[in-house]
Parts: C-alpha cells; structure tokens; sequence
C-alpha cells in the first residue's frame, strides 16, 4: 500500500508550530478517487469531514465536530486530533502494536468522545492547558471517569484517549503536550474500569429455511424476469428527464409551441393525456406533460396553458406510466399495466435489494464488500475457468482509499452465472462507479461519484423488497410469499452464517462447497478473498460441529434401537460411532474452539445418496480415482468418484430404503418399451446390482459374497 507524502516528524523536546486554520486537515491522507479536495475541511473548521479518507465507500462516517470541546480548549484538542491524522500512532511503551499504523478513519469518532470527556473535565478543574495535567490530575481523572455512569466499553475508550493524547506529545506544540510518564503504566484500558472484554464469537441467528429459501427464489425472479422490465422504464424516464428519448424529437422551441404539436399526437393517436390520482378522478400530471415534450426543468406551464390543455377534452389516464411489461411469473405477466412515474423510485430501490441479495448470499462476501463493488467487476478466471468478481477485502489495518498513484489490487471471489448476470443488470441501472451508488440521483451529501449505499439504507432496502412481494403477491395457499423470519428483521450481515449453514446441511453440500465457492476443505479455502479469512471458515466449523454432534447422536440412538448395518466398513462404522457418541462434551465458547474440537470429534462417518462413506484415506477408492486423474488429493470422500467395490461403504436401513426406491425406478426404465435398447439394458445391470445389495443386507448370512 503506497503511504501518504509523511510530514517530517520533530525531534522530541523541539518547538513544533501551531497549525493554520487554512490547513486541510486531510493533507496526509489517501483521499478517494473523485473527491474534489477543494473542498476538504480545514483546520479552522468546526466541523472536519473525514468521510474521504475512509477506504470503504459503503461507511458512513460521521463529520468530526469539535464544538462538543469547551471553547477555551478547543484550538488545542483540535491540534491534537490533527495530529492523529497527519502521522502514525506510536507505540505504547511494552506495546504489542504494530509500527507505523495510522489511527483508522473509522475509529476518530471514538477518540473523539473520549477526549471531549477529559476536555470537559480540564474545564470543570481550570486547567487551561494540557501540559499543565500532572500525574495526581491524571489519578483524579481516572477516579472521575469509573465514577461515571457511563459503559465500562466507554470508560475504557475515555481511557485509552488519554493515553493517545500522550502517545502524540512529540508532535504537538508545547501546550498540548502531556508531560506526565505514560498515562497508568501495567494495566490496560479495560482493567483500569475493570471492564472484561467478551469474545468475538458469531452471534448473528441464522436466517430461517423458509424465509432465506423464498426471499432468494424472488429475488432471482427480480434478476430474470421482473428486474429488466424495471430497468427498462427507468432507462425511458431518466432519458425523458434528460430531453434525449427519441419521442422527443418532434417537439421543439418554447414550452407553448410544443404543448399544440403533443395535444394534436394525443388526439390523433388516442392517447391519453399522463394523469395522477385525485379526489374527484384523476388529474392531468402537467410535471409530466413537460417530461414528454422534453422541457423537465428548463420551463413551466402558464395558467392559460393547463387552461388551453384542460379544455381540449382529451381523456386523462389514472397514471403516469412509462415501460412495458415483459417478465412473467409462472406463465402470467408479472402485472397487469405499466409501472407508474410515481412507485419507479421505490421499485428501483427493492430491486437493489434483490441484486444485492443475490450477489452478497450465493458469493459468501461480507455486506461491505459487496456494496463496494465497482462497475466492470465480472470476470473469468485464465486457468479454471470459474467465473469470479473483483472486488476488495473488508476488513485489514493496512487499507487506505486508491489513489492516482496506487491502487490496492483485487480479489477474486468464486461466483455462479446468476451473480454475473445480477451484476450485468446492475450495471445497467445507472452511470455511477459504485453497483450500489449511495443515492438514486448526484446529491450533495455522501455523492455517488465516491459513496455507496450503507449497511443500514442496504439492510432497509431488503426488507421493503420482502414486503413489496408480500404485499403484490400471494401463494396459492393465499400465504405470504416470503414468510416472516422468527429471529428478527432481515439483515445482510446474517447471509454468510445462513449461506454456512445452507451448504453443511445439504447432502453433499461440503462437496458442493468445495467445488462453486472453493472455501471449505480445500487449499483454495486458505485464500478466500486473495487472503486467508478465517471467520468463513469459523461459521463453516460451528455449522459443521453442530451436523457432526447431531448426527453421531442419531446415529448412535438408531444403532441401539437395532439399526442393521452391513458392508465391508459395518464394524468400523460401528465402532466410531458408538466411540464418539461416548464423547462427553465440551463447552465451544468460540468458532475457533469449535474447528478446533471438531478436529477431534469429527468421526469421519458420512451419509450420501444410499450409501455411507466410513472415510480412511488410504483405502478409498475415490482418493484412488482423482490421483490417477492427477487431480488434488480430496480431504474427503468424493460421492461422483465413489466405486462400489471401494471398502469403506457401509449401508445402514436409511441406505437400504433409499436403494428400493432406486431399484423401483431403476425397473421402471428397465421395462420401458419405449426407451432405447442401450439405455434398457444398463438400467437392468443396474437394477440387479441394487437388488442384490439389498438382498445381503437383509440376509447377514450372505454378507461375505460379493456383490
């Protein structure tokens, strides 16, 4: 990552000047691509907006106000915060912090508070400069700050925020530094309040079956049938907004001289005049008369000519509609007339909510990511061939906005066709640099040239998407079509666990991961994102921890219930399971103490279609297959390789069952007149195969002849 042109740093004990309040106070800072740096905040502002320098277009960083500072201390905390934007923080004396890390934009709100904190104290104690705060000042200081009935999480942040204040004392003018020995030696922050930090374990619930299985399945029905008749009535209203529709072209002039050529194409063609929804039936829309002849915004109607309008006896439709309807569901027109000038903002804003549904749940990126994503993202990896989109990590203490000079590169992320197409739709929504601009249209605050939409505008996009549906349409049953989630609102930052647990609990979903997202069991897990990132990997381990504890309990329950069990793996399929449904437990307290136990749990006993695989690496003969192949050495059975001469099969009575029904179909094609000889004869091969499995299953005696 290119750094920042560094201000020099003064010597200790050197005179250091006091800034001017014409200093942009993110003159040391990468800036986002875009910005107009004229109009960066100054040192003598009130009011320092940051957002800038932020690395992720999607956070909305709130400006720096230093007002909250007493008046008398204002200039000197204002120095400081400068100074936490101009240069490195340095390391606490017996530190574990990295070197040269810059405080991150995100985190200066929270110095913030904790420094109004002590400067309010300074001013209710008369102490009228920094330098003068002595170790007993900082002792009371500390008592003060317990003493509040602030969180212990706040109180540590007050602390801390003294101790960054000292750590800056070089690089400040005299008056700001704090000359004391370092602020409460041998403790940290959250022991001095005693405030005791919890883990950082995944507690977001898990979005429901049902809810994420509907609100998935219309969404894709947002990016293949619904979404392009939306786009394409945005595309006709935004030309119209511009005076470049094509139907334009016929009127030119003054507003009144294109008003009579329009009244004279709504008489000779039939059409009526663009209406809107009034007490008494609906009235002309003249907002949108001028639309159509092409003066939005360069002119208005006069009275006389509603007036002239009014009176030509032209009909006036309900609404004012643009686009047609082309999509369909299950067979039907997706609605009955065209989309409305009135709803086009808020369907535009339930369609982002189904892109971005599609593209964060079936890529496993988090939110942030995916709402940074740039236009021309799309793209086909050289060597596998798997399609991918581009984009940049979320999380990491080295990342900084792109500049002209430098840009961080990308990574690839492991997609399906339908993401590539959400994107493709995306892409043609709007002009923006970001897929999720910040704001329908360019706007002053947070603009769309360098802004994304947040977590929050994102997470209330989705939820007015599954209302919309609920409200439009119903099921057969007259039921909601997406039904309610029992944890609570949608929320973005739950598609990851959710998408986890969707692919452990599906059969072969490990092998179905390992092969669409590349993130579980494989080397190609170790760089998801073009980094490691181990919290993928942790929610896949608790998912998987809680498959594996389940299903040694069933399978130990069915055991001693009498559950017969035959193949040449039979009695080593009995012995892990009953051995590790012995397993007293332990208490997982985080994802990482999961992966870490299920190393140690996992009986390596897996259930697939009419068969259990009691995994030994050695004698499995898919292992065997992929290395002829000169494919990667799988970490676990793979069911399209599996031979059924291989020794590790098992077939417990769940198998058996799901073989008769097999060898009923397998009988059916074996007795189709109509199918081809090739195909009757290999479903008769196969069908006397399967019967014969059965028949030593259910005959102990002949389990030693082969089958």
């Amino acid at each position: 990552m290119t750094q920042p042109a560094h201000l020099p740093v003064p010597v200790a004990d050197a005179p250091v000047p006091w800034p001017s309040d014409d200093v942009p106070v993110l003159r040391n800072r990468p800036v986002r691509l875009g910005t107009d740096t004229t109009r960066l905040s100054r040192f003598g502002d009130d009011n320092w907006n940051v957002r800038p320098a932020h690395r992720d277009a999607h956070t909305d960083v709130g400006n720096l106000n230093l007002r909250v500072f007493p008046e008398p201390l204002r200039r000197q905390f204002r120095t400081v915060l400068l100074a936490s934007l101009d240069h490195p923080q340095p390391v606490e004396p017996g530190g574990r912090q990295r070197p040269a890390e810059y405080i991150g934009i995100g985190s200066l709100p929270i110095l913030v508070s904790g420094l109004r904190l002590f400067a309010h104290w300074m001013h209710t104690e008369d102490l009228g400069r920094i330098s003068d705060i002595t170790g007993q000042n900082l002792d009371a200081y500390l008592r003060h700050v317990i003493g509040t009935t602030t969180s212990p999480r706040l109180k540590a942040n007050a602390v801390s925020a003294v101790r960054t204040l000292w750590l800056f004392r070089d690089v400040l003018p005299a008056p700001c530094r704090l000359t004391t020995g370092f602020p409460w030696a041998g403790q940290t922050a959250n022991e001095l309040v005693g405030h005791r930090a919890t883990g950082g374990e995944n507690k977001r619930p898990r979005i429901h079956d049902d809810t994420m299985e509907a609100l998935l399945a219309w969404s894709l029905h947002m990016v293949e049938q619904i979404g392009p008749d939306i786009r394409d009535a945005w595309q006709e209203y935004t030309a119209l907004c511009r005076g470049d529709h094509p139907s334009q072209a016929n009127y030119t002039g003054t507003t009144g001289s294109r008003l009579h050529p329009y009244a004279d194409f709504c008489r000779r063609t039939g059409t009526p005049l663009p209406g809107t929804p009034g007490p008494d039936g609906p009235r002309i829309n003249y907002g949108h008369v001028l639309r159509l002849i092409g003066m939005d915004g360069k002119g208005q109607f006069s009275p006389a000519q509603k007036r002239w309008l009014a009176e030509q006896g032209l009909p006036v439709a309900a609404h004012s509609t643009v686009g047609t309807i082309t999509g369909r569901i299950h067979g039907s027109p997706w609605r009955d007339s065209p989309l409305t000038v009135a709803e086009l903002p808020g369907l535009w804003r339930r369609l982002i909510g189904a892109l971005f549904t599609v593209a964060c749940y079936l890529s496993g990126m988090r939110p942030g990511e995916v709402l940074s994503l740039r236009r021309g993202c799309r793209g086909t990896d050289e060597t596998t061939g798997q399609l991918v989109i581009h984009g940049h990590r979320g999380k990491g203490y080295d990342r900084a906005p792109d500049t002209p000079e430098f840009a961080e590169p990308t990574r690839p992320w492991v997609v399906v066709h339908i993401v590539h197409q959400a994107i493709a739709l995306l892409e043609s929504l709007h002009d923006q640099p970001h897929l999720f601009p910040a704001q329908l249209r360019t706007g002053v605050f947070r603009p769309s040239t360098t802004h994304a939409r947040t977590c929050h505008s994102i997470n209330r996009d989705i939820a007015d998407f599954a209302a919309w549906v609920n409200q439009t349409f119903r099921r057969a049953d007259g039921s909601a079509p997406i039904p309610d989630d029992p944890a609570g609102n949608l929320n973005s930052s739950r598609f990851r666990r959710t998408l986890a647990r969707f692919i452990v609990r599906r059969p072969r979903g490990l092998i179905a991961a390992a092969l669409q997202y590349g993130h579980v069991d494989t080397k190609v897990t170790l760089n998801y994102a073009g980094a490691p990132d181990t919290e993928w990997l942790q929610d896949v381990a608790v998912e998987k921890l809680e498959l594996v504890l389940e299903q040694i309990s069933d399978d130990a329950q069915r055991l001693a219930a009498g559950e017969h069990v035959s193949g040449p793996s039979a009695d080593e399929y009995r012995h892990r399971v009953t051995g590790a449904a012995d397993f007293p437990g332990r208490t997982v307290i985080s994802p990482r103490s999961a992966a870490r136990l299920l190393a140690g749990t996992d009986p390596q006993v897996h259930h697939g279609q009419g068969m259990t695989c009691v995994w030994r690496p050695e004698t499995a003969a898919c292992r065997t297959a992929r290395l002829a192949q000169e494919l990667p050495e799988p970490a676990g059975p793979e069911e399209s390789e599996c031979r059924s001469t291989c020794t590790n099969l098992a077939f417990t009575d769940r198998d058996i069952a799901r073989r008769k029904q097999a060898l009923r179909e397998l009988e059916s094609h074996r007795d189709n007149p109509l199918a081809p000889l090739p195909l009757r004869d290999r479903a008769a091969a196969q069908a006397e195969r399967t019967a014969a499995l059965i028949h030593r299953h259910e005959h102990p005696e002949n389990e030693g002849v082969p089958v």
